[in-house]
């Protein structure tokens, strides 16, 4: 059952982010917000247009890793006819369920589709990214003039004991998880399974050298696809710099890639 959620999510978060559903300037709004995540970069900008207590359009614009985007689109879609109270207790669903365990005590709401998004539960750097556009939504519909960010105030995640500081395995080890969150845009894997990463080297000061290939030398979104990684990587707590090498020795095959890889491809 796990893995039929996570190729849900693979496939929503692919979906969404390439078609973006409601991208745009909405005429006539009478409620917006800006919001901003400045560990990973992702902004974003809600329009509402709300009339007697219920949200008649939505729509935003913005620019983010994949997960921020796909969230904003699916959040429009789900959020599109209902009341403001519906939609507040919806918002109170979604950030449960990304953030807290399933057994919290929270009354369950039937979140339809958006149920995919558990799969961000598995990269915990990645939920501030998933959450921002509906803290985003909650400051619009109640007019908050300041802007949202989730480093302070309602955008931050629930307070918790600091962690100690991790170790260089432990902390590969997170690397690894936020690549997993990485793909090529016209492939449903991500650049870990895909077998792009060759090297993870972590120092103990928290600096970190990434050294990768691509499927082809003349790949047309090369520059993107490392500073994906440059920026996903630098977002993991812990880590102090990055450097991101591009290497073609050995050149990349399919036998470079995982298991699960191959068969979410459908390769023998």
């Amino acid at each position: 059952m796990m893995l039929d959620v996570r190729d849900l999510y693979r496939e929503a978060i692919l979906d969404h982010n390439r078609k973006p559903r409601n991208f745009r300037k909405l005429e006539g709004a009478n409620r917006t917000a800006e919001g901003y995540n400045p560990l990973c970069g992702d902004k974003v900008k809600v329009y509402l247009r709300i009339e007697n207590d219920r949200v008649n359009d939505v729509g935003f614009e913005g620019a983010g890793c994949a997960i921020s985007i796909a969230s904003a689109s699916m959040m429009t879609e789900s959020v599109r006819g209902r009341t403001v109270p519906d939609v507040l207790t919806l918002f109170e669903s979604f950030h449960a369920l990304l953030t807290r365990e399933t057994d919290a005590g929270l009354q369950p709401v039937d979140l339809g589709k958006l149920a995919v998004f558990s799969g961000v539960r598995e990269f915990p750097i990645r939920v501030k990214c998933a959450t921002l556009p509906w803290h985003t939504l909650r400051a619009a519909i109640e007019s908050r003039p300041e802007a949202v960010t989730t480093e302070s105030g309602q955008a931050s995640q629930p307070a918790s004991v600091p962690m100690a500081p991790l170790n260089a395995s432990d902390l590969r080890q997170h690397i690894i998880e936020a690549l997993r969150t990485v793909y090529d845009p016209e492939i449903p894997v991500n650049l870990y399974d895909l077998g792009l990463i060759y090297d993870i080297a972590v120092e103990p000061s928290g600096a970190v050298t990434i050294r990768m290939t691509l499927t082809a030398p003349a790949c047309p979104i090369a520059d993107a696809l490392l500073w994906q990684v440059d920026k996903t990587v630098r977002a993991v707590p812990g880590v102090t710099g990055v450097t991101v090498n591009l290497a073609w020795d050995p050149p990349w095959n399919r036998s470079m890639m995982s298991e699960s890889a191959k068969i979410q491809l459908g390769l023998p």
